[in-house]
């Protein structure tokens, strides 16, 4: 074990059902154990290394143990070691939690500002897709996370140490996370482009019909010379000046019919 910078505590708890009689049946409870910290691995690499990872195992500049399992319902400690950081990243265990909060929530469907300067400048950024990428890596381990919900237990929170709880995946977020259901056909949605990474191909745009803001991934076959059609429309959105686009698209949804993010095979101004 190597020696940590620093280390942050955090604790999952179980409550409800099975839970509040301090158990879970076995199977569903570890998967779900394992679920919860899959994801929490792949935010800690996102965050220490501002690099989107997609597998748990990637994590490398820290290490996540189990310290022990207590009541109330049912309750398990955890210690982050942080071994290591990239320059500029805060050492700061609000920023992370803040970093956590936002990443987990927006996977999840749930509402979340993020508090922090560090990452209310990530999320404002034009170019950086950072969270957007994080947010979909953590889809499948957040969702197995949920496997026990609705089952075994009511619900899952992850507290911290006398701060309280901080976030709370319960049935509606599981129905949220269930499944992605993509459109058969390509349809028109209006809008503009509030965020463009030219590398990746990955942005936001806001969706006139949906009155908000989804993430967007320009599809293989979208024209490369329609490309300065969405930089155009960013620029657009940056002076507030003319951007408005006509997509071809599919949304991507969850079972409840929220609109996850979009697909984008081209686009007209």
């Amino acid at each position: 074990m190597a020696d940590p910078e620093y280390s942050i505590p955090f604790k999952i708890r179980f409550a409800g059902k099975d839970a509040d009689d301090h158990r879970v049946e076995a199977y569903e409870g570890g998967r779900s154990i394992l679920g919860m910290t899959r994801a929490i691995q792949i935010v800690t690499q996102s965050y220490l290394n501002q690099v989107a990872v997609s597998r748990a195992t990637a994590l490398h500049d820290g290490e996540i143990y189990l310290a022990g399992v207590k009541p109330g319902s049912l309750l398990f400690d955890f210690d982050l070691n942080i071994l290591k950081r990239s320059i500029g990243v805060p050492k700061d265990r609000d920023t992370f939690f803040d970093f956590l909060s936002t990443i987990l929530s927006r996977a999840s469907g749930q509402k979340y500002a993020p508090k922090s300067a560090y990452v209310q400048r990530l999320d404002a950024d034009k170019e950086d897709d950072l969270l957007d990428l994080t947010v979909e890596a953590v889809e499948d381990p957040l969702k197995e996370g949920h496997r026990a919900i609705g089952n075994s237990i009511g619900q899952i929170s992850i507290d911290r140490p006398r701060n309280g709880t901080i976030m709370v995946f319960d049935p509606e977020t599981k129905l949220y996370l269930q499944s992605s259901i993509v459109d058969e056909d390509w349809g028109h949605l209006s809008g503009h482009v509030t965020r463009f990474n030219a590398i990746t191909g990955n942005g936001r745009a806001y969706i006139t019909s949906l009155q908000k803001i989804i993430p967007f991934r320009l599809d293989e076959g979208f024209p490369a010379g329609k490309r300065g059609h969405i930089t155009w429309s960013l620029h657009g959105s940056n002076i507030n000046t003319a951007k408005k686009l006509t997509f071809d698209a599919k949304r991507i949804s969850s079972q409840s019919g929220a609109v996850k993010r979009l697909t984008i095979l081209d686009c007209d101004q």
